[in-house]
Parts: C-alpha cells; structure tokens; sequence
C-alpha cells in the first residue's frame, strides 16, 4: 500500500492538483482531489453516463462530512474577492488509492476512515464511514450532501430561483429530481439503524454553495471559472468505536446492500493478472477505462477521465495493454467487432459524439491501420486466428481496398505505394490540433508514422492470406514497392533520421516522436542500421523520463509547457508536449536495437513514480510540459498511456525500479 503523506496532503498547490478516480463500467465515474475537495469541474460523487459511454451528468456533487461538529469540507470558494474554505484537509492523517480510494481523518483523537467506490455496471456510488477509534463512547458524523444536474463539462457560479423551478426533493422516496433523473441519497448503518436522522431541504438559493473556485481550471487552464451546488439533503449518524455506515447515491429504484457491495468492489480489486506488482496496478487502473457502447451492446475503451469518449486511434493504441496483457481476449473480442461494425469506406471513425444524434467523424488517417497493429497483437497473445479470420480478415481486406483506390479526405495510395491524404486546412494525423482554421501541426501529404503503419498493415495482411490460404489477393509486390519507397522518400542520410512528412513541394526534417514508431513495429520499412540511428536521435532529443517529446528543444517553434489559455496550450499541445503513450513504442524500439532489459527498466522509472505519487494516482496522464521537471496536464488518467506502459513491462518482464 501507497500511502500519501500528511505534508502532500495539506499542501494545496500539490493537493489539490492530485486526483483520485472510481469508475463503473458504463462510462460513469466519481473522482475527487485526494485532500477530499473538489478541484475540477469534472469533479464529484456520480457523474453518470446517460446513454454509455457518453451524455454525461454530474449529478451527486458532494458529500460534506461534520464530526463532533468540525467540519471536514475541503471544498474552496469565493468569498468576495478571497478564496476561502472551511480547510478540513487539515484534519488528513494520509490517503491511498489501493485497493480503493481512502481517506484517514483524526479530530480531537476520533479516528474516522472514509472508503469511496461504485457498484460494477450500476449508477450507485457508496461511500464507507467506519469509526476506528473515540475517546468517546459515541460520535456524531453529520453527511451534507450536495446535488447538481448538469452536464459534467458545465458550469454555473450560482443557482437562481428559475434554475431551481423543476427541482424536486421527496423525503419519501428518499431522492430529489430534475426532469427525467432522480438521485437517491440514504445512509445504511450496519450496527444500529435507528441511531440516524435525515433532513430533507426543499430546493431553495439560500441552500447553495455559490462560487465554487476549481484551481486546476484556474491556475493550469486560464478559465476563471466558477460552480455551484446545492444542499438537499443532511443526515446525522450516531457511531461507537469500530462502526461502519454507508452513504449512498444511486439513480436506480432499488437500494444496494452496501456491505456486499464492499465486498464484492474489495474481491474484484485482489484479482491478479500479474505476478509483477507493478504491472498489476496498471492492470486494474487500464481496465478502468473498458466501458459498455450502448450502440451495439459491445464493450469500448475510454480515451481518457475525466472528459474523453472513445476514439478509434486511442482504443486500437490502447487495447493490447489494457485487454490483452490481462488475459482478457473476449473483452479484446468484443471491442474489436465493436469498432469494426463502424467501418465505412475503409476506415475506423476518429471519435465517437460526446452527446447522442451527433455525426460520426471519420477524420483520421492512422486509426485504421492502428487496427491492423491491434489484430496483431491479439493473435500473438491469444493464438485465436480462427476469430481473424471469421470476423475480420475480409474488413482488412476491405480497408486495404479502399486505401489503393482512395477514400475521404484524399487519403489513398499514390503511384510509389505511399499513404497520402489531407491537405495544408486538414488535421488527420495524431498531432491533430485546429483552431480559427489554423493548423497548428499540418502534417499532410505522406507522413512516416502513417506508412510505416501501411507497411506493417500490409505484412500482417499477407501473413493472414498466406495462413488462410486466400489465393484471390496477395500484397507480396505491394509490400516490397512500399519499403523501397520508404526508404527512398523518407530517409533522411545526411541527419541520420527519418523525415516527418513529405509533400510534393517539401521534405520536413523537424525531429518528432513519430518516427520511432517504424522501428517498433513488427515489420518495419527500416534496416537494422537505420533503426539505431533512428532510437539514438529520437532518445537524445525527445526522450524525458515521463514520456517523449513532440518535437525537439532546438527547434525555433518549440514550447516548453503546457499552460495558461486553450489557444496558448493548444499551439503547444504537439510543439513539445510530452506524451506518455510513446513511450511504448520507444521500448519496443530500444529492445529491438539494443535488447537492453535493465536499460529499459531504468528508463520507465519516471512513469512509474507518477503512476504512484502524482497527478492521478494509480494512473498515467494525458500529457506533461516539455521542459523539467514536467509537470502533467491534461487528462489525469489516459487510456493509452496507461495500456502501453502495461504492454511493455508485460511483454519484457521489466522489473522497473522504485
């Protein structure tokens, strides 16, 4: 167990920006500062998922605990011009996130442990009050809670009377209701029931909590934005040393037992799926991220918490680890028909709509051939050809199809057997950020990563129709114009590195992370040689002990963090950022070169003391600033950088310091 020590914990600035996360299954989630507080917008107890994975609702924002009359809120908010709060953080002993999220309190000499976790594929999230030690025969812990229907990227700074006019609270029924949803809220007391009482208020202003300040949206985002909340309901529980009670927020009819709810939370988190320890933690914070797609009742891969959806590149990047590396081959079924009930004219959608009756988009290049690498990958770990070539190998066969003739956005073979597609106005890559039509990265035309991943492709396809006897196709001739034409457009000899994109009227020499990438795959276009070249200039220029750099620190446009207003961080999001999930490849690429296992273990020791300690604890963030010491941003969980760093402490056995 990880424990997070008092000095973190009462230290705001760190505090405050360190998150903890509990998921369903479904695409709802609670998460929280770990100080108890709410930090973010996305923050809070239920955030449900209306229509799975998507459309979601904060709906039970807080639950503010009073023991012996001190108050343990660690909420922030605008009091004046001051930002203000009770400061209940001061009474944190310590936190850890294993096996769930919990908090130790200690007031007066009272001993309060608080437990936070959500029913697997319910909209129920439980919180457990146990009372380990009192100077007291009897204490009394008061549970305030807050509710705010809204859509969880939303905010308001305060609640007006007209906001409140479809607001119902039914002391009966036990819930308040906003339109179509209704929240239960009740406590269940394993020792004596009959030591509680609860208040129900009627939705009225004067009952809010107006001008919540989020620091991580003010500080690291520039959005000087504010929140409220409202109080609905209080509950007083009367408990004696060694009792335990549960709060519960659920949108179902019918309340859970909360007791065997812990038990069952507490059984599934002592699952193995690896004897390494290490990478058994990544294993059950990847699976996090697994939820249902209501739309064909199969399973997806979030790309991130605590505001992504599923996105075709992020999920095919990310399932070998978060699927494959625990031995979970039909839930790696299930979301591979999943994406492949979506295909259309070749290619895999760029990203589901965050809200229902929105559009598919198909915007992107690189995420159907990342579902090549994915079927790879599921075949080498399963052994299951029979599945390929039942369900899949025809949609292959299909992509490769449409990719010789060409589909949307100009994407398509050219004459030399290279991948080209978009133009100077379209994003279609991963470095894909446009704003006020201004393409911040305009990697059109053909780019490495994008053939590599073609060549690749093609291999895997002609292995496949060789083991399944396919006399109709064959790529042989294909595969070996594609690396000829690598070589020749790509390399660049006098650098000793890959070029990152060629148009017809340019060849970018910038030094981007992209190119490792041809060494770590399974086929690669490159020569032994150059594939060392390639991982030493990638290591000397962009590797950082969290991630790889988006581009090199001697470039003139390079930005060294990840900071201030949208626009400002997204003209840094790919100049320089730090991204965690190549890092997968950059071990595949140093294991290929240089069969280093220590080297490698030493070299994930960074990300392995964030997984721990920083940011989201017991995962891996989206991002981090360029520059030392790099601090993370973005998403504090992130599905392909948690998978991939799972995949190849998996894959080599690394046994990683720390």
């Amino acid at each position: 167990m990880r424990v997070l020590p008092r000095a973190l914990l009462h230290t705001p600035a760190i505090a405050n920006k360190t998150e903890c996360l509990v998921t369903n299954g479904t695409g709802s989630f609670a998460s929280l500062s770990v100080n108890g507080g709410l930090s973010r917008k996305f923050h809070g107890l239920l955030i449900h998922s209306v229509i799975p994975p998507m459309d979601r609702m904060l709906t039970w924002h807080a639950c503010v605990e009073t023991l012996e009359n001190v108050s343990l809120d660690a909420r922030q908010w605008l009091d004046g011009t001051t930002v203000t709060g009770d400061g209940g953080e001061q009474y944190l002993l310590h936190y850890t996130s294993a096996p769930i999220p919990t908090w130790h309190y200690e007031v007066n000499g009272h001993l309060l442990k608080k437990e936070l976790f959500m029913e697997l594929g319910k909209e129920t999230t439980l919180i457990k009050y146990s009372l380990l030690r009192s100077p007291k025969p009897e204490v009394t812990l008061e549970l305030s809670n807050f509710v705010h229907f809204r859509p969880a990227g939303d905010h308001l700074p305060r609640f007006s009377e007209q906001n409140l006019t479809n607001w119902i609270t039914d002391s009966q029924r036990q819930c308040v209701s906003s339109g179509q949803l209704s929240l239960k809220l009740g406590v269940q007391v394993t020792s004596n029931p009959q030591a509680t009482s609860t208040q129900w208020l009627t939705p009225d202003v004067a009952n809010q909590t107006s001008d919540l300040v989020y620091p991580i949206e003010l500080e690291d985002q520039g959005y000087p934005q504010r929140d409220c909340s409202l109080k609905v309901q209080t509950t007083q529980v009367v408990l004696s040393p060694g009792d335990s009670c549960y709060m519960i927020g659920t949108l179902h009819d019918h309340w859970p037992n909360g007791e065997q709810a812990y038990q069952q939370v507490l059984a599934a988190k002592q699952t193995r799926f690896s004897h390494n320890d290490f990478a058994n933690d990544l294993a059950h914070s990847a699976l996090q991220l697994v939820a249902d797609r209501k739309s064909v009742n199969g399973k997806t891969i979030l790309a991130g918490f605590p505001w992504f959806g599923d996105w075709g590149r992020d999920t095919m990047i990310a399932l070998p680890g978060a699927t494959l590396a625990t031995g979970q081959f039909d839930l790696a079924k299930s979301i591979l028909k999943t994406f492949a009930h979506y295909l259309n004219g070749g290619m895999l959608p760029n990203k589901f709509p965050d809200r229902s009756g929105e559009p598919l988009k198909y915007n992107t290049i690189d995420a159907t051939l990342w579902f090549f690498w994915a079927i790879q990958q599921y075949v080498e770990y399963s052994g299951d050809w029979d599945f390929v070539h039942l369900k899949l190998y025809d949609d292959l066969k299909e992509v490769i199809r449409h990719h010789t003739i060409g589909t949307r956005y100009g994407i398509g073979m050219d004459d030399d057997g290279l991948i080209q597609g978009g133009d100077k106005d379209t994003q279609l890559t991963w470095m894909d950020v446009k704003f006020n039509n201004f393409a911040v990265t305009p990697r059109f035309g053909k780019a490495v990563e994008i053939n590599a991943l073609w060549y690749n492709a093609l291999c895997f396809a002609q292995q496949c129709k060789e083991r399944f006897e396919d006399h109709q196709c064959d790529y042989a001739d294909l595969i070996v114009s594609v690396r000829v034409s690598f070589q020749s457009t790509f390399w660049n000899e006098a650098s000793g590195y890959c070029f990152d994109y060629v148009t017809p009227t340019e060849k970018n020499d910038d030094i981007r992370c992209n190119q490792i990438i041809a060494v770590s795959l399974p086929f690669s276009p490159l020569t032994p040689a150059q594939q060392q070249r390639v991982f030493n200039v990638v290591y000397q220029q962009l590797y950082t002990p969290v991630g790889l750099r988006s581009l090199s620190p001697t470039h003139a446009s390079y930005e060294g963090r990840y900071y201030g207003p949208l626009h400002e961080r997204d003209i840094a999001y790919h100049q320089g950022t730090v991204w965690a999930w190549p890092m997968g490849s950059f071990i595949d690429a140093l294991m290929t070169v240089t069969k280093d296992k220590h080297f490698a273990e030493q070299l994930l020791m960074g990300l392995k003391q964030h997984f721990y300690y920083e940011a989201g604890i017991l995962g891996v963030s989206e991002i981090f600033d360029g520059d030392a010491p790099n601090t993370a941003r973005g998403c504090f969980n992130q599905a392909w950088s948690v998978a991939e760093l799972l995949r190849v402490v998996d894959k080599y056995q690394l046994q990683v310091p720390g």
